[in-house]
């Protein structure tokens, strides 16, 4: 009953937020980049995979975590490249539920997953973030998805991240997923993100990899932008159906997020 209580104090609280927000609050900069948000949030502005439909089962994160704990997020505006912010919330919750102490994120971008990673694991966890160089975005040892040129050529790696205290959590690491050396980090992770190149070869290569990384291969694998680029549907469904250490994946529903537990 308190929990019933609690909530609607909160909606309540957010309805009036709403109507603010869609009346002169729209005023404010800071409140426009939630308005964004939110209009992402709804499927605004991205464009779905219609050429490969996904083959993996879809459950309710509300079935995976019935208890949602109380998570912090930084840096809610959304910018091409990013999670949504439900995909955002949702993984916050499930770092905030299971306390992984080693996580591996496979594509940087501008840091915001990371920072919000490293927002919500324990005080003595480690965030491991690997990015590829703008130099090298014409000399990668697979073959790149079109889309991915535009968020690796960038001046700076995490920067959504940089001279906040989460930083001290996080190791910035560069280079290519297909030929970086991951032997210091293999049988040491808890948690894998995968979100670098959206093509089905890296999808593939970095899915193996991510294998390797978990600590006794169990943990937890992460994949993003499923059903959104071609490259990591086809992937993915190719993994689920052939590879046995990849048959529980499952998708969470109305986002683009597909998540292995072992």
């Amino acid at each position: 009953m308190k929990k019933i209580i609690s909530f609607i104090f909160k909606y309540v609280y957010a309805l009036a937020c709403s109507v603010y927000l869609f009346t002169f609050g729209f005023l404010s900069a800071k409140n426009r980049d939630l308005v964004t948000a939110i209009a992402v949030h709804f499927g605004y502005g991205r464009k779905r995979d219609r050429s490969a439909k996904l083959a993996l089962p879809a459950v309710d994160f509300a079935d995976v975590i019935s208890s949602p704990p109380e998570i912090r997020i930084f840096e809610p505006d959304w910018k091409d490249g990013n999670v949504s912010l439900f995909e955002l919330m949702i993984m916050n919750q499930w770092v905030k539920s299971a306390c992984p102490q080693r996580i591996f994120e496979m594509g940087t971008f501008d840091g915001r997953t990371a920072l919000n990673f490293a927002a919500n694991c324990g005080p003595e966890a480690v965030v491991y973030t690997l990015d590829l160089p703008r130099e090298k975005v014409n000399a990668t040892g697979l073959p790149i998805d079109p889309g991915d040129a535009k968020h690796i050529e960038k001046d700076l790696s995490g920067i959504r991240y940089h001279g906040r205290p989460e930083e001290k959590k996080i190791v910035q690491l560069y280079g290519d997923t297909a030929a970086f050396d991951f032997q210091l980090y293999q049988n040491a992770m808890d948690l894998v993100f995968i979100d670098a190149s959206h093509s089905y070869e890296y999808v593939l290569n970095d899915s193996k990899v991510a294998l390797d990384l978990l600590k006794n291969r169990k943990g937890l694998i992460l994949w993003h932008d499923c059903g959104v680029f071609p490259g990591v549907t086809r992937a993915l469904n190719e993994l689920y159906a052939q590879a046995k250490e990849f048959h529980g994946m499952k998708q969470i529903k109305d986002t683009s997020l597909v998540f292995l537990e072992l």
